[in-house]
Parts: structure tokens; sequence; C-alpha cells
């Protein structure tokens, strides 16, 4: 290996340590997207890097490759693919690295040439940034997941405030059943059950989509 491929490899493996060190600490896909790419064009090798996701297209190019027909097609496995047969005019690249980052999104890079060396790197920065927005999908999941349960514990606390009203009339009554006419006193103490019945049908439905909420979160990530 040359003097010259080695520092190559040299910058870009410093490249891939700055995007797995940092990808971690942004808390928007799009701008994870935009990072890897401003990394990668960095590369001497890359004249061009394309991201498609479900945020947009996100490229950075110093050749245009907007038409190369392997962008119409989503990579189910990673590969490495000649220029000869992407049928872009008038191009300088010679390798196509086309790799899924997820089922909704798929990096491009376009290479003038690269060794064995420089392929992994750039594949495991893709594989970086899947697990990057993997991790995001989680995180905010996870965020909706506890102030959806936050919002349910404030509406427990709302209902439990409901019972002691009725609660205190039936106690009342009992307490009274000497002093008060009977026909009154269960009229009261019906009016009562009916509405402790509502709170707590109101407490069972609460319960039952907060147990529907967790089982999603736990199955959604095992």
């Amino acid at each position: 290996m040359s003097d010259e491929e080695l520092r190559r490899i040299n910058e870009l493996l410093f490249n891939a340590f700055t995007f797995s060190s940092n990808v971690w600490m942004f808390r928007n896909r799009e701008k994870m997207i935009k990072y890897f790419c401003d990394l990668v064009i960095e590369s001497d090798e890359c004249t061009g890097v394309i991201v498609t996701d479900e945020s947009g297209e996100h490229y950075r190019m110093n050749e245009n490759v907007l038409k190369c027909r392997y962008l119409n097609y989503t990579p189910k496995v990673f590969s490495v693919v000649n220029a000869e047969h992407c049928e872009c005019e008038d191009v300088d690249h010679k390798l196509l690295l086309s790799i899924p980052v997820s089922n909704k999104a798929a990096a491009y890079i376009f290479l003038k040439d690269a060794n064995e060396e420089t392929i992994q790197i750039l594949k495991d920065m893709v594989t970086v940034l899947s697990r990057a927005i993997e991790n995001l999908e989680i995180t905010v999941e996870m965020d909706v997941m506890l102030s959806r349960l936050k919002a349910n514990l404030e509406h427990f606390q709302y209902l439990s405030d409901r019972l002691r009203n009725p609660l205190s009339i039936i106690l009342g009554v009992s307490e009274l059943k000497d002093e008060i006419d009977t026909d009154k006193a269960f009229e009261m103490v019906k009016k009562s059950a009916e509405k402790i019945k509502i709170v707590l049908d109101s407490l069972s439905e609460a319960e039952l989509k907060s147990k529907e909420m967790f089982e999603k979160l736990y199955y959604d990530n095992i």
C-alpha cells in the first residue's frame, strides 16, 4: 500500500471515528443523515453520496450521479457495482456501493476507486448510521409512551378524586340510617353507586389502554 493510499485510509478512519462518536447526540434523523453525507464526501475517493430516506433524499456530490438507475431500487443487501453497469454518463466514479440502511432508507456511495479497507470502513459507517436511526426511533417512541403514561397517571388521580364524593354520600347515609327516610337513603346510595360504576369503568378502560401501550413497546423492542 502506497503512502498516499495509507493517508486516505487514515483520514477516512478518522472521519468514521468522528461520526461513530457524535452521531448519537443528534435527535433528528435528517440531521444524522446529513452529518453522515458531510463526512463521507470528504474522502478523496468519494465523488458522490446519496441517502434516500422517508425524510427525503439527502446528498453531497462532486459529480452528477442523480440519474444513476440504481437510485430507483432500494437494496436489500450490500453490493459493489462497477460503474460500467450503472449507465451514468461522463462520470468519474468506477464503483458504486449500494447499502441498505433500514426498510425505508438506503445509502449509495460513488467512488473513483477503492480498496477493501476503504469499502469496509464505509460499510461500517452505514451500519453505525442504521443503528443510530434505530436507537433514535426507540427513544422517540419511549418519550411518547412516557408522556402517555404521565397523562394516564394524572387521569387516574382525577378519577380517584371523583370517587370521593359518592363514597362520602354512601358513608353519610350509612351513619344516618336511623334518621333518614329509607326510600330516600336507597335512592342516594343508588345514584352514588352508579357514579362509582362510571368512574370504575373509566379506570378499567384506561388500565387496558396502558397495558396495550406497554405490550406494544415491549414486543416492538425485543
